[in-house]
Order: structure tokens, then C-alpha cells, then sequence
């Protein structure tokens, strides 16, 4: 009797053992419940980059910084660079171009084009408005690090009216481009970019 009964013991704590432990299943909606409520990955950024292919978008605000951001991507043979300004005005931007681009030693300038139709709910006066911006940046391949200076030639949101004679985006990059707008009251303002003194970037009479 005794042998049975210890064969009997031994031979239930081999099927135990030899059980393998149920794993836990996990559904699509627990891998959704629990990743992160919000996601910082900028996948825009990752597909230029991937294309090395320039580009102009807008960015949604992080928890971090909670700023709704203008971004860039640059590209060079050697190097390329995300640049991201807050914005929350120039949005979705539906025209952007580089009309100029001189590389010289470790340093790039570069001039870009963006346009935007004004995006605002809570402004109807403005649904066929435009939100101009053009950037100037100097950007050192070697640290792959820039400097930029921004003009807003056109925007409804701030009373900003453009008055260049002609198109900005068919500008021919050779002549000096002459930037005319009309900002509050009596502010006429004009800028010009001359491709021969690229160095100097924007010029006014504010600046001289």
C-alpha cells in the first residue's frame, strides 16, 4: 500500500511539472489602452527624412512643450535638418519652396517660401486669408546646427496685408528680391534679399 500511494505522489508531481504555464493574452485593445496617451514620435519628420526629401508641416502640441510648431526639413548630400519654430498661425501649409540655397564651406544659407491659408474656426473674415512667412537660415552642415530669421509678409490673423508686385514663389533668384507689406496703421514696410550679398540675409532700413 505504501509503495502505491508514493508511486500515486511521484507520478502527480511529474504531470505537474511537465504542465506548461497558460500565457497571458493580450488583445489590440490592451496594447491601445495601455500605450501612452499621447504619442511624441513625429512621423512626418521620420518619412522626410527617410525620402531625404524637403518639407514643411506643421507639428501638434507635445505635453512637453505644449506649443503647436511650424517644422522644416532641410536637406543637404551630406546632412539634413529638422527645424521647428512654435507657430500656431502658419498652419498646414499647402505652398512651401526653397528660392535660394548657397552652400559655402561647412555653411548652407538658405531662403524658404511658406504659405498657408489662414486656418482659424473662430475668425470667418479670414476664411479666404493668407498666412506668408519667409525664412532666412544659415545652417553649419558640419554640427548640423542654425541660425534663421523669419518675415511675415502676409497674415490675416495679425493685420498683415503683402504688397509685392510680384508673386513671391516665381521670384528667379538672380535679381534682389524687394518684399513689400503693410503691418497696423501706417507701417509700410519693405525687405529686400539681394542673392549677391547672401550673407546679409534680409535687409530694411530698420537695419541700417
Amino acid at each position: 500500500m505504501k509503495y502505491v500511494i508514493v508511486a500515486l505522489f511521484f507520478g502527480l508531481t511529474l504531470n505537474a511539472q511537465n504542465k506548461k504555464p497558460v500565457a497571458n493574452k493580450t488583445t489590440v485593445a490592451d496594447s491601445l489602452a495601455a500605450a501612452p496617451k499621447e504619442d511624441t514620435t513625429d512621423y512626418k519628420a521620420i518619412e522626410l527624412a527617410e525620402k531625404r526629401q524637403f518639407g514643411v508641416y506643421t507639428r501638434k502640441p507635445r505635453k512637453s512643450d505644449k506649443r503647436m510648431k511650424l517644422c522644416m526639413n532641410l536637406v543637404a548630400p551630406e546632412a539634413q535638418l529638422n527645424l521647428c519654430i512654435n507657430d500656431s498661425i502658419c498652419k498646414n501649409p499647402e505652398m512651401f519652396k526653397v528660392l535660394f540655397s548657397q552652400r559655402e564651406a561647412d555653411s548652407n544659407f538658405v531662403l524658404v517660401y511658406v504659405d498657408a491659408f489662414t486656418k482659424a474656426d473662430d475668425k470667418p473674415a479670414c476664411d479666404a486669408g493668407h498666412e506668408t512667412k519667409l525664412f532666412f537660415i544659415r545652417w553649419d552642415l558640419k554640427t548640423n546646427k542654425c541660425s534663421w530669421k523669419q518675415r511675415t509678409v502676409s497674415s490675416c490673423m495679425k493685420a498683415v496685408t503683402n504688397m509685392t508686385k510680384e508673386p513671391i514663389q516665381n521670384w528667379d533668384g538672380n535679381s534682389v528680391l524687394v518684399l513689400n507689406y503693410h503691418r497696423g496703421s501706417t507701417a509700410f514696410v519693405e525687405v529686400k534679399f539681394d542673392p549677391k550679398q547672401y550673407k546679409l540675409g534680409f535687409q530694411s532700413a530698420a537695419d541700417q
